[in-house]
């Protein structure tokens, strides 16, 4: 009976207990395409009597205590994305539930479909996205691109180390070859697909930053060979705010930022305006840099239509270090590293930069040789560059019926400016022996006594002994002419595009794209005076429409004078097939371009009976009894070169189970050649120009848990009759060299990794592994400056490339990074990168015999850690405002690597003592905070 009692007791304690048992929901809130957390995301827990919630904390984790066995509606949400909810049971342990949130910003949403957007567990491609929290904690006042080295195939440089100078290659294949896209809009050069990332400071307005590699989901035809970088840019946040960030560092580093968002206000309008000012010192010599950025956003809903505005520019100015030198002149200890000889007059730190000297102005009387007016001492640039390239889109998203959604985007974009040299006979200004910069005092001096001789008289010292001693009177003319001088290489353009598309769902799980992409683009591109450099003038240069002894000023052009015209119009359409498990697409792109060059400084053209004659300043051409001047003829014109491009893909992902994946892709590119590979520099027509094939083949596989994510992809892309351009001076004579009808062979494998170890301490790596060679053997021509060929009598030279690799890049990659949170609201993110397999660039013109076929110098490994920490004060005035600081230590352990190697000397590509290069940036230092309210 005693037993029967104690069990019973036991056992009613036992239920007690358990009733009293409670267990909580926890798990993290992410965004749906980037995958990165969303700090501050509200979870909200109804059922069972219950009505609790929780707020995601700085890694988007999130936990709700106290809750008895039971089912319950959970529900996530976050400014700008829509609310997502589950049902979660809990029973008799603890329960997870993970949130991937959409955007729910219009226009932000909307972008991504005219950008391509790649989204996890759906498109087939390779990407990785960056969202704007890991931007604001790592960004640390680098050009945007330096983010992206994290990413497995991304190799990034901050190039000569001037601002907005980064370039940024993919899977081998540089940034002309690498589409970049700004809210859907194609932002590569029209001519030479280069990217300037000093147009834009676009850090703390980027929403979403996505690299899609290799084949892209963009369904515009755009030059990605490489790859696809999507800038999202912010659209509208739902709520009104105001955020002002100040940021100091290294080398004088300072910039102030303010943005305010209007919110929804009545109407349906919405308004987001940025402004910043940033200048600094530079890290190299005398790179200083003076920008100052604008954006801003407009939009507004009007029934079915979400019409948006967007405007941005960065009117900039930065100081240019634009090509490598010898590796002995920046540090004896690299030159002995790689087999290098020492430099007199070397070491002189990997800062050095040439481009820049001092200089004292003064005049000086031609007849006395007394000097006055002597200014004080100036610090010159001889590179530099200086730009405006403002951009305007309109967009209309419009919502026809639930089948039909069609979006457009019209846009302009003028840009003006250009880059400042030194232009003597070599084109460029002497570097002074004494301390290796560039010889303005001594250029200076020259050009002011540079004066022609107007008259001698000779006459006797004494009138009346004639055969006496002799005097010499000698006048000199009013002014002096300068030999070297600066001058603006101007790269003005006007740009107008637009893109119209529409995605209509045919049934439930397959959708129609199709579009139109159109765009008129006329650079303007001429060389100026800049700074006589103490002379009064300059003799005309290559207009031949004008008298080659007029005498130019500043201000006044010579050399180059041309525009550059291009007609684009594009279509494309893609077939989408969609379920839960598997997503399929093909699609193919079909364009039509049109090059024209106008040449203001060559001769003026007479046309009769069909034929075109050269008619130039004091000249005549008489045909036909029929006499002709040059007010007779028109300005040079090419005739249009047209060209057809087009693509076609096809991918598919299918969901193995609810947390794998598998993606395929295949696909061939047409590719037509840019603007600079269809003329040379005098304006000629290249023979034989084509268009290039690119063909792609990727497979994938990828893991997705709420604490892990992992990818593993590789790929095979084949570049046929790929077209190089170069010039050499090794002989004293410009040559243009032009390589043609090789190939090149890129494959290799990726991987990352997201690990989130606990709720304070995630893990992130990626390993890229690649093999890049030139395959078969290309043809050769060379040009003079006339346009001449250099071996008239066999003007195709056979290039030797078979098996080279392909330079320029690191083939190999390892990254590893840690985001670890010791206190709540304070964050350390430590990041390691190594790069590994990096062979310098090369001409390919000097591989011309199968003896010199072989690779250009392999660089040393070279390792980088940067570290970024950052620390969230508690809300203030009841959770009204907040304030947060930030840090940033760049190459925390000082070491100094290749970053960019060149070999301009077209003599050897093997040879240490010829590498010419470019280094990292030594330690460095951001600090910042902000206050949002």
């Amino acid at each position: 009976m005693k037993h029967t009692v104690l069990s019973f007791l036991l056992s009613l304690l036992t239920l007690l207990t358990a009733a009293a048992q409670t267990y909580s929901i926890k798990g993290r809130v992410l965004d749906r395409l980037t995958g990165e957390s969303l700090p501050g995301a509200t979870v909200q827990v109804t059922g069972n009597g219950v009505n609790t919630g929780a707020g995601a904390d700085p890694e988007g984790n999130y936990q709700v205590p106290g809750l008895k066995p039971g089912t319950y509606v959970v529900r996530a949400s976050f400014i700008g994305y829509k609310l997502l909810e589950q049902r979660v049971t809990v029973g008799n342990q603890n329960a997870v539930a993970t949130f991937r949130l959409a955007s729910d910003n219009a226009t932000l949403n909307e972008v991504q479909v005219i950008a391509s957007v790649a989204v996890e567990r759906e498109t087939p491609v390779a990407y990785a996205a960056v969202n704007e929290v890991k931007l604001r904690e790592t960004l640390a006042a680098r050009d945007l691109p330096m983010i992206l080295n994290e990413t497995p195939g991304v190799y990034a440089t901050q190039g000569g180390g001037g601002t907005g100078d980064s370039r940024i290659n993919v899977r081998g294949f540089d940034q002309r070859n690498v589409a970049v896209m700004v809210n859907g809009v194609p932002v590569n050069d029209m001519e030479t697909g280069q990217v300037y990332w000093s147009n834009w400071d676009l850090g703390d307005v980027t929403k979403s930053l996505q690299v899609q590699r290799g084949l892209s989901a963009a369904k515009i035809a755009v030059p990605s060979v490489g790859g696809t970088i999507n800038v999202l840019t912010k659209g509208f946040d739902d709520k009104r705010s105001a955020l002002a960030r100040l940021e100091t560092g290294s080398n004088n580093y300072r910039k102030a930022s303010l943005m305010l968002s209007s919110g929804n206000l009545p109407g349906d309008w919405a308004f987001t305006f940025y402004g910043s000012r940033r200048t600094s010192d530079g890290w190299v010599q005398q790179a200083f840099d003076d920008a100052w950025t604008y954006f801003g956003n407009a939009s507004k809903r009007i029934g079915s239509h979400r019409l948006s505005l967007t405007a941005l520019g960065s009117p900039q100015k930065h100081g240019t270090r634009s090509f490598q030198s010898l590796v002995g002149l920046y540090s004896d200890k690299k030159a002995q590293e790689i087999g290098a000889k020492p430099i007199i007059g070397g070491n002189r730190g990997f800062d050095y930069n040439p481009y820049w000297g001092t200089l004292r102005r003064y005049d000086r009387d031609p007849e006395t040789r007394t000097v006055s007016n002597m200014g004080k001492q100036e610090e010159l640039n001889e590179r530099s560059n200086y730009y405006h390239k403002p951009q305007i889109n309109f967009n209309d998203f419009w919502q026809v019926n639930d089948r039909l959604f069609v979006t457009g985007v019209v846009y302009a974009s003028f840009g003006n400016g250009g880059g400042v040299t030194g232009l003597t006979s070599s084109n460029s200004s002497t570097i002074n022996a004494r301390d290796y910069q560039t010889d303005f005092q001594g250029i200076y001096d020259f050009n002011v006594r540079n004066r022609d001789v107007a008259s001698i008289l000779v006459e006797p010292v004494d009138p009346n002994n004639p055969n006496g001693p002799q005097r010499r009177d000698t006048t000199f003319s009013a002014e002096s002419r300068s030999t070297q001088f600066l001058v603006n290489n101007v790269n003005s353009h006007r740009w107008y595009g637009f893109v119209l598309g529409g995605d209509y769902t045919l049934r439930e799980n397959l959708t129609l794209s199709a579009g139109v992409d159109g765009r008129l683009y006329r650079g303007l591109h001429y060389r100026q005076v800049r700074d006589l450099l103490g002379g009064d003038y300059v003799l005309n240069i290559n207009n031949r429409n004008e008298d080659p002894a007029t005498r130019l000023r500043e201000g006044d052009k010579l050399s180059y004078n041309y525009d550059g015209k291009t007609q684009w119009l594009g279509g494309y359409t893609q077939l989408e097939y969609k379920t839960p498990a598997l997503s399929a697409v093909v699609s193919g792109t079909l364009s039509r371009i049109r090059y024209k060059r106008i040449d203001y400084f060559k001769a003026r053209q007479v046309t009769v009976n069909g034929q075109q004659y050269d008619v130039g300043f004091n000249q005549t051409q008489t045909i036909d009894g029929q006499t002709y001047t040059a007010a007779d003829g028109q300005v040079a014109e090419t005739d249009w070169a047209s060209y057809l491009g087009y693509s076609v893909k096809a991918g598919a992902n299918y969901n193995l189970t609810e947390h794998n994946n598998l993606f395929a892709n295949v696909g061939y590119n047409s590719k037509v050649p840019f603007f600079n590979l269809v003329y040379t520099n005098q304006g000629r027509l290249y023979s034989n120009v084509k268009p290039e094939g690119i063909t792609s083949v990727e497979l994938g596989y990828g893991i997705s848990y709420p604490s892990m994510k992992a990818t593993l992809n590789a790929y095979y892309t084949l570049w046929a009759n790929k077209t190089t351009n170069s010039v050499s001076t090794s002989t004293g004579e410009v040559i243009y060299n032009t390589v043609r009808n090789v190939n090149a062979q890129h494959m290799g494998i990726e991987m990352s990794v997201a690990q989130e170890i606990s709720r304070s301490l995630q893990l992130n790596a990626a390993i890229a592994l690649g093999d890049w060679r030139w395959t078969g053997k290309g043809v050769l021509n060379q040009t003079n400056e006339a346009g001449d060929p250099i071996n008239p009598n066999d003007p195709e030279l056979p290039v030797y490339l078979d098996g080279v690799h392909v330079g320029d890049a690191a083939q190999n990659q390892f990254q590893l990074g840690l985001r670890y949170e010791p206190l709540k609201r304070l964050y350390v993110r430590p990041s390691f990168l190594l790069f590994s397999k990096y062979f310098a660039s090369f001409n390919p013109e000097t591989i011309v015999s199968e003896s010199s076929r072989t690779d250009s110098y392999r660089l040393p490994t070279s390792y980088n850690l940067d570290f970024h920490m950052g620390y969230d004060l508690q809300p203030l005035h009841q959770g009204k405002v907040k304030v947060g600081f930030k840090a940033s230590v760049l190459n925390v352990l000082n070491q100094f690597y290749f970053t960019d190697v060149s070999n301009r000397s077209s003599t050897n590509v093997v040879d240490p003592n010829l590498t010419q290069a470019f280094f990292n940036r030594g330690r460095t230092f951001t600090v910042g905070m902000f206050v949002e309210l």
